[in-house]
């Protein structure tokens, strides 16, 4: 439980770094989203890793393998996401009955970044089950 509580700090601090980079990116000076997306990820990612390995799971295992182990999961998790924010911005383009919630996020950013707060949620859930499991895993 210890683990999940750390890893939920090191989460909202990975996802506020992802989430400012995309924000100035495709918010503020009007990047491609899904450019914007992964370079985010990349910066949250480097911060996971670190802090993950140091504080949290206070690894110990060879990091070279622990590196590729974390990437590979870096790679899937980003997946799932980039499936969750494209679904999620194909939705609020296309689903009528979407029109209104759409209409009301408009009034506070573009829909494609609250896609993006959606999509980031997937990952988190998906990414610490994967790290728990197998990257930072004790031997």
């Amino acid at each position: 439980m210890l683990h999940f509580i750390k890893y939920n700090i090191i989460g909202i601090m990975n996802t506020l770094i992802t989430l400012l980079v995309v924000w100035v990116l495709h918010q503020l000076l009007d990047w491609n989203l899904e450019l914007s997306n992964f370079l985010g990820f990349v910066a949250g990612g480097c911060n996971s890793y670190l802090c993950n390995r140091t504080w949290n799971f206070k690894s110990h295992n060879d990091k070279k393998s622990e590196i590729i182990r974390f990437l590979v999961v870096f790679v899937c998790a980003y997946g799932v996401n980039l499936a969750v924010l494209e679904g999620c911005v194909y939705a609020l383009a296309h689903f009528s009955w979407l029109a209104g919630f759409n209409e009301f996020v408009s009034k506070f950013m573009k829909p494609s970044y609250f896609a993006n707060i959606v999509a980031n949620v997937v990952y988190v859930l998906v990414s610490f089950t994967m790290y728990k499991k197998w990257v930072f895993k004790s031997k």
